[in-house]
């Protein structure tokens, strides 16, 4: 009912992507002063002009990322509370031969640190593997993923496995032997 037989989108294609920027001034020329003036571009820049229109996408990207770290976070802790509470005589018994508490809360965090990190590394590394062929694909000319990334990926792995290592580190800190050995 609105805009019969207008047309809001045309697609050309050209021979030679050099002379992109003067056939656009040439169709743009032939509308110049018209009701209908165009605004011809290349087909990137109207897609990234489209994806602009959405929203924030920075905010929304943000927003799914620090949801995946509270879940990863929590998930970590989980995952290292479980491992504590299953290995408490073990710790007992580790106190027992004269481990202090500072060695037993190292070992909790060592392990956070080995299962958090050796996973972001493997993640890392499939990344590495695979951004060259996706950068291709969206038009980036097949660039290596920069080393800030890989290195930000481990720092943040670093983090999360020492915030979830606190509670169960402190648990196992705080095991009382008679207790922890009663319950085997």
């Amino acid at each position: 009912a609105m805009g019969n037989g207008t047309v809001t989108l045309y697609f050309a294609r050209i021979d030679d992507p050099r002379k992109a920027a003067a056939i656009a001034e040439r169709i743009d020329g032939l509308f110049a002063n018209s009701p209908y003036e165009t605004q011809t571009q290349n087909e990137r820049d109207w897609i990234r002009s489209r994806i602009n229109q959405t929203g924030n996408i920075a905010f929304f990207i943000n927003a799914i990322i620090a949801a995946v770290m509270f879940t990863l976070l929590f998930l970590t802790g989980n995952t290292m509370m479980q491992s504590v509470r299953e290995r408490i005589p073990e710790l007992a018994i580790l106190k027992t031969y004269g481990f202090s508490n500072t060695a037993v809360m190292t070992i909790v965090v060592t392990e956070s640190l080995l299962l958090c990190v050796l996973a972001a590394a493997l993640g890392l590394g499939i990344a590495e593997l695979v951004w060259p062929s996706v950068s291709r694909i969206v038009g980036m000319g097949g660039m290596a993923l920069p080393l800030n990334v890989v290195g930000m990926g481990l720092a943040i792995a670093s983090l999360v496995a020492l915030v979830s290592a606190l509670p169960p580190s402190w648990r196992a800190q705080r095991i009382s032997i008679v207790n922890a050995l009663a319950g085997r």
